[in-house]
């Protein structure tokens, strides 16, 4: 039974259903509209043709029984002998293939009946053979149409005049399609041919358009099943210009989307286990070493003044150190919050050059590192948020200070052209295999002699990103770092 329901649910079945049910509405509409006008024309060019020979056979009568100068003929009965009639009647019905007819004003009938010619007085005819000659003896020359068993009758009637133009008799034209040749076919039997033909011809017109109809949207839906499996590599491949190929192509857009978010996840997944790896790692060595003088201090393992005093710095130590990794942590997990709205403002960006390079002046002073800051020659308006993006500055000029040797020199300026700074330093440099690396988390180690969480860098890339700030670096192993932070324009509207 859902073998039964799948058949007549399927896309192809019903669509060649639907091809051979069309085709075969097609068939019996031409089928009878050929049929009905072809018989209808033939009729047309019969009804022609009969009243043309009626005319011409009416003329030879006249002269036959009526000349010029034969005035009584109206007072006799209209026949002539059969000796002159008969051949003329055979040979009339031979071309014509009528029945021809000669009736007089007594309603006499002379013709062929029973094999020879006879006149026959007040003789019994069809309604429409009685309405015919009616019409003739008025003048008229009408065509009647009359179907009669099944078969169509056709009658012409033409009167014959004298030269006076007075009726004398009329001549009857009388004959069935069929005896003039007319194969009449009936509807029924064309449509019952037809049904079986076309029935046969839909059949393989629909195998084979359903079959290019339909093969694409399989293709679409193992796409969707192998998707809703979870296989993201899935792809249409289908190219047509059509309903059908925009589905597929969509399709494909969703696949690779979702295979694009795939990867994202996983490598969200795999930052986030680095970062509680790093985490973790980054916090082992405060806590042993907090733990570990506890234990020593509780245990009276160490008693001496100095040692102990020794201890407790080493814990204040270790604790500020926890205590801004908790901070670090904190801003970058607000920042990478959508969420988290900054505090946009309309600022010059010569103002926070001049403010970055005051607190970076008291930074160099402390260590001994010469502070080189260019008067800017252009001021440049930008948008954003004025103490995150004084922390982004400021966090590279703290690093340019803290990895440049006494003596050397930071320098901070900003170009004529465009609103962009630059931070270089004469620092260690970073090697090459670094350098694409420096903006991830805990890239930096926890340093006796660079002392730091891993996480400024980390959080200067988060604030550039949601102020639309590039960030390039450039920088060379024992020669120094530069970076170079382009602002976004501010536009005049």
């Amino acid at each position: 039974m859902k073998i039964f329901d799948h058949f007549f649910h399927s896309i192809r079945i019903r669509l060649m259903f639907l091809f051979a049910v069309l085709l075969i509405v097609f068939t019996m509409i031409l089928g009878v509209l050929y049929n009905t006008l072809h018989r209808r024309e033939t009729i047309q060019i019969y009804s022609q043709t009969m009243q043309h020979d009626a005319f011409s056979i009416a003329q030879s009568m006249s002269d036959m029984i009526a000349p010029s100068n034969y005035n009584t003929l109206d007072e006799t009965r209209f026949i002539v002998n059969e000796e002159n009639l008969a051949p003329y009647l055979a040979l009339t019905e031979s071309l014509t293939s009528c029945n021809v007819y000669l009736i007089d004003t007594a309603h006499n009938v002379t013709g062929y009946f029973d094999g020879v010619v006879q006149t026959l007085g007040n003789r019994l005819m069809p309604a429409y053979l009685e309405q015919a000659v009616a019409l003739g003896f008025m003048g008229k020359t009408p065509f009647i149409r009359t179907e009669v068993d099944g078969e169509t009758h056709l009658t012409t009637c033409m009167p014959v005049m004298n030269a006076q133009r007075r009726v004398l008799g009329v001549v009857l034209l009388e004959t069935t399609l069929r005896e003039l040749g007319y194969a009449q076919v009936s509807s029924g039997t064309i449509l019952t041919y037809s049904l079986f033909i076309s029935f046969g011809l839909a059949v393989i017109l629909a195998l084979w358009l359903s079959h290019g109809f339909t093969r694409p949207i399989s293709i679409v839906e193992k796409v969707a099943h192998s998707l809703a499996e979870g296989d993201y590599d899935a792809r249409t491949r289908i190219a047509q210009k059509d309903e059908i190929g925009s589905l597929a192509q969509s399709m494909d857009i969703l696949a690779q989307r979702l295979e694009e978010s795939r990867r994202l996840d996983e490598a969200v997944r795999h930052q986030q286990q680095l970062l509680f790896s790093n985490i973790s790692h980054e916090l082992r060595t405060p806590v042993t070493v907090i733990r570990g003088s506890l234990e020593a201090l509780r245990d009276s393992v160490v008693t001496k003044p100095e040692e102990v005093s020794a201890y407790y710095g080493q814990m204040i130590r270790e604790t500020k150190w926890l205590q801004r990794l908790i901070r670090d942590l904190l801003e970058l997990s607000r920042l990478q919050n959508s969420e988290y709205t900054l505090d946009m403002t309309t600022f010059d960006l010569c103002d926070l050059l001049g403010d970055v390079a005051m607190s970076a002046r008291a930074l160099c002073e402390n260590k001994g590192v010469v502070l080189v800051c260019e008067e800017p020659r252009a001021d440049y308006r930008v948008q954003g948020d004025y103490t995150r993006l004084r922390q982004m500055l400021l966090a590279v000029a703290d690093n340019a200070v803290k990895f440049t040797s006494p003596g050397r020199s930071v320098r901070i300026w900003m170009d004529d052209h465009s609103p962009s700074i630059h931070i270089a330093d004469e620092g260690i440099g970073i090697a090459p295999k670094d350098l694409e690396h420096i903006f991830d988390r805990f890239r930096a180690t926890h340093d006796p002699a660079y002392e730091g969480t891993g996480l400024g860098l980390a959080i200067v890339k988060e604030i550039a990103r949601r102020h639309g700030v590039e960030i390039e670096v450039q920088s060379e192993i024992g020669s120094g770092t530069t970076f170079l932070f382009r602002f976004p324009a501010q536009s005049d509207g």
